[in-house]
Formats: C-alpha cells, structure tokens, sequence
C-alpha cells in the first residue's frame, strides 16, 4: 500500500470533523479534496482556504457543467456570496447531494436553488425562470414554452403548493410538499 496524500491544513481530526458535520463519509471528503486540490495545488499549499472561480471548480467537477441551476447553485453554496467555492463550500454542496442527506435538508436548500430572486419565497415569476431554465436549450432559445403555458403551469403549482394562499411559496410549505415526492431525494443528488 502506497503512502496517503498529504494536503494542506486537512488534518485527521479535520477530516473527522467534516466526517460528523456532513453526510459524506472520510473515504468521499478525501477523494473530493483530491480533485479539489487539483484544480491548482500551489494556491491551495500557500492557502488552504483559497477560493476558486466557478469555471475552475467545473473543470473537476463536470456534474455541475450542463446543469440549468448552476449559477443558483454557485450562488446558495457560496459562503461568501461570490459565486467562488472554498473546499468547505464544496464539501456543503457534496453533502447535500449526497444519497445520505435527509430530504427535509435538501428541501431546504432546494428552496434556496429555487427561490432565484432571493425574496425568500418562489413567485410565479420564479416558476416561469424554472420551467425556463427546464425546457430551453442554451443553443436556441426558442423552444422556451409560450407564456400562456407556463401562466397555466404556474397556476397549477401554486394552487397545489400554495396552501396559505398568499400567491407565493414558502419554505414551509415547499419542504411539506417536497418531501413527500418519492422521486425528489434520488433527483436531487448526483454521485462523487
């Protein structure tokens, strides 16, 4: 067996530590802190709490690549707001994705992802940039769905999930709904 790689400020106890504060297991936090490290080892030797642009953190961890939400993602999981990723940012977002994750917490940050104009609940507005961000290809904008449709779509959604009837969701009220979706904790995961 080889000697472990060794990497800036990730002691053992660190690990352990991350190990009780997450859902990922030694095994995962290692192997996401190799691709971490990858990304650019010098920076990371002269500073274990660099933070990273998001197109570098995609370059490693190319789940993040294709995905519709990705500036949301960058934006809720960024713990300075930056759209930059720490390797603390990075293990938040892991482990929220992760299969161990309860559903109540990845409800929780789901809502976040969805909320896209931070005002603390999903508008009809919100539901429109979503079925948006869901049905339109990068390429050609113009297989966006007509207003009309999504207008009918947002109006089912809210009145199904809007259950104190204030014309919006909350996070309550998206958690309750969500949670019971069997689909959504294996939809709202992807594998390290």
């Amino acid at each position: 067996m080889g000697a472990q790689q060794s990497y800036p400020g990730l002691t053992q106890d660190l690990i352990e530590d991350y190990a009780s504060l997450t859902y990922l297991t030694k095994g995962e936090i290692l192997h996401l802190m190799k691709k971490f490290y990858s990304i650019d080892p010098e920076k990371l030797q002269n500073d274990p709490h660099y933070r990273f642009y998001k197109t570098e953190v995609i370059v490693k961890f190319p789940v993040l690549k294709n995905n519709p939400f990705q500036d949301r993602i960058f934006h809720v999981f960024s713990s300075k707001n930056d759209d930059c990723f720490s390797f603390e940012d990075l293990l938040d977002l892991c482990s929220v994705m992760s299969s161990e994750c309860p559903v109540e917490v990845k409800s929780a940050w789901a809502f976040r992802i969805f909320d896209l104009d931070d005002d603390n609940e999903i508008t009809a507005k919100d539901i429109c940039q979503i079925v948006d961000r869901l049905t339109c290809s990068d390429k050609d904008s113009t297989h966006y769905i007509d207003e009309e449709s999504k207008m009918k779509i947002c109006d089912v959604i809210l009145k199904e999930i809007n259950l104190d009837h204030s014309g919006s969701i909350g996070c309550n009220e998206f958690k309750l709904v969500i949670t019971r979706i069997p689909e959504f904790a294996s939809t709202f995961y992807f594998r390290l």
